[in-house]
This record gives structure tokens, C-alpha cells and sequence, in this order.
């Protein structure tokens, strides 16, 4: 085989293609990754597709009305827990996810307990939001004793199919001193009424590809620097070894015989 000039110069070529492939390959499996392993990967999807914002309605004199009605109980018998066994039809599905009903009479439940005052029970602060099923609510909750905090809450009601309403979310965002609890503790602070401010969610501002950030880690080890005189090496002899195998053959064929 080695005996033909043609073989000889086919064999260094393939030779030398592999000497470039093989490492090149070896360092794009070792050193490279689609993506971190705990961060999921695959095409974009377009939420503002799928997901419709719903219908801001007004917060009317009913339905403050039946809210308020649901808010006064759901205080006094779950959250001063007063009362477990029948707040239980006053939770949402939101509080009553993963939550039995022998768990929520234990008071095994998702709420913070708070002595709440009778006075103000189901009023409300701020409305966030009011759509045609769904409240969110900022209240603001008077302690029993004068000595307590009062306490800031942000909670979310829904309507269901048999159009009663119920407590979906409960949360005490803020504790305030009693000098604020006494302050608040007024006349207009407790009365009913039109909400002070409606809050309504601000709309998605979207992002050019370039300001857009990403949450998406690649987790890939950096390449060192050494690693790239590996390729340029191996294409230095690539082109060094035809050349010097020519002039082998070239000083062979000049010498008498």
C-alpha cells in the first residue's frame, strides 16, 4: 500500500482529518450543553395566547354587600377562630387545597390566627382589583385588646357556579404599633363605603429580544483558554505534513540511482 505515491498522499490526508476531527468532536461533547439540566428547555411559548386578562367590573353596592357579609364570618370563626366547623363553606379551593375537613375543625389551616375585633370585621381598605367573579382586598384588621397590633391583609374572593362568594386567599402583609391601631381605629376607617383606591394589575410590558432578560442558566463549564491552540495546532499540521511528505518525495526522486 505504501508503495504507491497516490496511497501514500490519500493516507496522509485522511490521516490528518481524522487527527482534526477526533479532538474537535471530543471537545464539543466534553465542553458544551443545551441548557442546565434543572431548567427546561424547548420552544417559546406565546402566553399572551393562552391567558385573556379578565374584564375589569365595578365593585357595585351587592356585591360589597355579600363580600362584606362572607369577610365577617370568615374573620370571627376562622381567623379568631372562633368558629371552625362553619367556615369551612367559606373557603375557597384556593385555602382548601390539600386541607381535610377534620384538618381545617383542628385548625390545621392555611391562616395565621389573629384576635380580630368584632368592629370592622369585612371592611376593606384598597380594592386591588374587582372582576366579575374574582375581588382582591386590602383590609385592615383591629386587634381585641388595645395593647394589640393591627394588622394589614391582603385576601381574594371568588364567586363559584352557585354564586356565593368565598375566601380563595388570605395573607397579613403588615403589623402596625398600637399607636396606628388606635389612630386608624375611626369612624371612616370602619365605616362601609366606595373604596378609597382601585388598583387595577398593570398590563405586560414586553421586551426586545436584545433587553430581554433570561432566567435560563446554561450551566456549562467555560473552555479554557490552552483549549484553542489544540485546533490550530492540529491545522498547522495538516497543512505542514503534505508539504514536507513533497519534498521527501521530490529529494527521493533526485537522487541517482
Amino acid at each position: 500500500m505504501l508503495a504507491s505515491p497516490r496511497r501514500r498522499r490519500r493516507l496522509i490526508v485522511v490521516g490528518s482529518a481524522l487527527l482534526v476531527a477526533v479532538p474537535l468532536l471530543f471537545l464539543a461533547a466534553h465542553y458544551t450543553t443545551s441548557g442546565s439540566p434543572m431548567n427546561a428547555n424547548g420552544p417559546y411559548v406565546n402566553e399572551d395566547r393562552f391567558y385573556e386578562q379578565p374584564k375589569h367590573v365595578p365593585f357595585t353596592a351587592a356585591k360589597r354587600n355579600a363580600v362584606s357579609s362572607v369577610l365577617a364570618r370568615f374573620i370571627d370563626g376562622a381567623v379568631a377562630r372562633h368558629d371552625l366547623a362553619h367556615t369551612w363553606d367559606l373557603a375557597g379551593p384556593g385555602l382548601r387545597s390539600g386541607v381535610t375537613y377534620e384538618e381545617w375543625r383542628r385548625g390545621e389551616i392555611p391562616i395565621v390566627p389573629y384576635p380580630a375585633s368584632r368592629r370592622g370585621a369585612g371592611t376593606w381598605n384598597v380594592v386591588n382589583y374587582s372582576y366579575r367573579n374574582r375581588v382582591g382586598l386590602e383590609l385592615l384588621l383591629f386587634p381585641t385588646s388595645s395593647k394589640g397590633q393591627a394588622a394589614t391583609v391582603e385576601t381574594d374572593l371568588v364567586r363559584g357556579h352557585d354564586q356565593r362568594w368565598r375566601v380563595d386567599y388570605w395573607m397579613v402583609t403588615k403589623l402596625h404599633g398600637p399607636g396606628s391601631a388606635a389612630a386608624a381605629d375611626s369612624a371612616s376607617a370602619m365605616s362601609e363605603g366606595p373604596p378609597k383606591v382601585h388598583k387595577l394589575p398593570r398590563g405586560k410590558k414586553k421586551l426586545s429580544a436584545a433587553s430581554e432578560p433570561s432566567d435560563v442558566s446554561t450551566g456549562g463549564a467555560r473552555l479554557d483558554a490552552k483549549w484553542l491552540f489544540a485546533p490550530l495546532g492540529l491545522v498547522l499540521l495538516v497543512v505542514a505534513l503534505p508539504i514536507a511528505a513533497s519534498r521527501l518525495r521530490r529529494r527521493r526522486d533526485a537522487q541517482p540511482l
